[in-house]
């Protein structure tokens, strides 16, 4: 059965090609097959699409820094320290040592659950819908998204009215936003270079050129602004992203919804340095304990249900001053 132009805009109507924050509710949960349908229906389903997550993009990728069972991760941070003296055979050289601290990252467990009922999963195979493997799909996609919006925005417990942990959006470690004097769709193609390079500059004298122009650096930007990069062309016909990514040749773009009015209101970017100066070659982290963590199943008289669980820290800024951010873009 082939779905026509006017029932496709029907489901557009419902949502269900809208970009949604969470996992849709389009019908009512009680809702069943209506009588009659069982006669033919056709193997091909729509289902809803939710927002395309970048989180675990954005931050350079996601690592285990914690066990389940554990309340927080302590990372160590570890400055050198050494002075020197004119050499002397009877002087007393002054000691190289070093200074470490160690910053704690608190724990944000959640959950879910799905239900699978005997009638239910018997109309919906013949139905042609994989019930089981839908309702797991949907357990862990509800996962998915609730770990992709604490690397963003991290998660307030309400008991303390506090952070738990952070994202990538209000983590108290990030220098302050800078501001673009204009947007990227209002600027010159010169102006939106300028920026560019300002903010390189900016990231080579903080870091003693650690970065730098010819460094790899992950822009993690506003899709609205990246779209404006990519449809913005210089005089010679190349696209101001093209540009970009010829004039540094370790930079790349993660587009991210995100960020799209993500500071007052106004659309942000982050360009973040990386190198393995400090020894260590992240400079952000998406920190987790479990990813999908599978309860037991546990069967009644009609059915049976299983939990999937998850376990972050946040975002985890290991150099904060390898980011630069911008605001008003």
């Amino acid at each position: 059965m082939k779905i026509s132009q006017s029932e496709l805009k029907q489901l557009q109507d419902k949502g269900l090609f809208r970009a949604q924050d969470a996992m849709p509710t389009l019908l009512p949960s009680a809702s069943t097959i209506p009588a009659g349908a069982l006669a033919y229906i056709s193997r091909e389903a729509v289902e809803a699409i939710t927002k395309e997550r970048s989180g675990d993009r954005a931050l350079g990728g996601s690592k285990k820094l914690l066990n389940w069972e554990q309340e927080a991760a302590f990372i160590p941070f570890v400055e050198k320290t050494g002075q020197v003296t004119p050499y002397s055979d009877k002087g007393n050289p002054l000691l190289s040592g070093l200074n470490a601290s160690f910053n704690q990252f608190n724990h944000y467990r959640f959950t879910t659950k799905y239900f699978v009922g005997d009638l239910e999963s018997k109309q919906y195979t013949a139905a042609n819908i994989d019930y089981v493997a839908t309702m797991q799909r949907a357990a862990t996609e509800a996962i998915a998204i609730e770990l992709n919006r604490v690397a963003f925005e991290g998660f307030i417990d309400n008991s303390s009215n506090s952070y738990l942990c952070y994202g990538l959006l209000n983590n108290p470690a990030l220098p302050n936003y800078e501001v673009a004097d204009k947007t990227f769709a209002g600027a010159t193609w010169e102006e939106v270079l300028g920026i560019f390079a300002t903010a390189i500059t900016k990231l080579t004298e903080a870091t003693g050129n650690n970065i730098n122009g010819d460094s790899k650096i992950r822009c993690v930007i506003s899709a609205s602004a990246y779209a404006t990069l990519k449809s913005k062309f210089t005089q010679l016909g190349i696209s101001l992203a093209e540009s970009l990514e010829k004039a540094y040749p370790g930079l790349y773009f993660v587009s991210s919804s995100e960020l799209d009015k993500a500071n007052a209101n106004a659309n942000v970017m982050y360009l973040i340095g990386e190198s393995e100066a400090g020894g260590i070659g992240d400079t952000t982290q998406l920190g987790y304990s479990e990813i999908a963590l599978m309860g037991n199943v546990v069967t009644n008289d009609y059915g049976y249900s299983q939990s999937v669980s998850a376990g972050t820290i946040g975002a985890v800024v290991l150099k904060p001053s390898f980011i630069v951010r911008y605001s008003g873009i």
